[in-house]
């Protein structure tokens, strides 16, 4: 459904004069106006070439475009790509901090358990998560990690 698109709900009723075979129909109708949070993503990696050994920064920002409506428990999810090797958290921050703290997790196990404290080995393979527990209207934000090439 699209951000701002109405939905309107429509209540009848009908009276039917005794003996009389004529009725009246009364209709009541309201409309409902549809908000929903329009998140974008974007990934970006520093530096784009990078030897074996090298260090690379992966960062991943977002954005709420929406005009009416935040997004709740915001999450963001990244696998670290085949041939690397997590080497560390990066930044982790969002515009709106009042509304909450970002939460930085990873999974060894394919996302069965994640952990949020600590970091994951240095050297292991892993997905990395974010929670955002609120990305308010027209708010933004970046979460970072960097990898090793092996």
């Amino acid at each position: 459904m699209v951000e701002g698109a109405c939905i309107t709900n429509t209540a009848s009723a009908t009276y039917q004069f005794l003996g009389t075979g004529k009725s009246i129909s009364y209709n009541a109708t309201t409309c409902v106006c549809v908000g929903t949070p329009s998140v974008m993503l974007r990934k970006l990696a520093s530096p784009s070439l990078q030897a074996s050994g090298g260090t690379v920064t992966f960062c991943v920002s977002f954005s709420n475009k929406s005009l009416y409506m935040s997004a709740v428990n915001f999450v963001i999810t990244d696998v670290i790509p085949a041939n690397m090797a997590f080497a560390g958290w990066g930044d982790a921050w969002y515009i709106d901090a009042a509304m909450g703290t970002i939460t930085q997790a990873y999974t060894l196990n394919g996302g069965l358990v994640w952990t949020s404290t600590g970091s994951p080995v240095v050297g292991t393979t892993a997905a990395l998560r974010w929670v955002i527990p609120v990305l308010g209207i027209h708010q933004s934000g970046m979460a970072c990690y960097l990898a090793t090439v092996q």
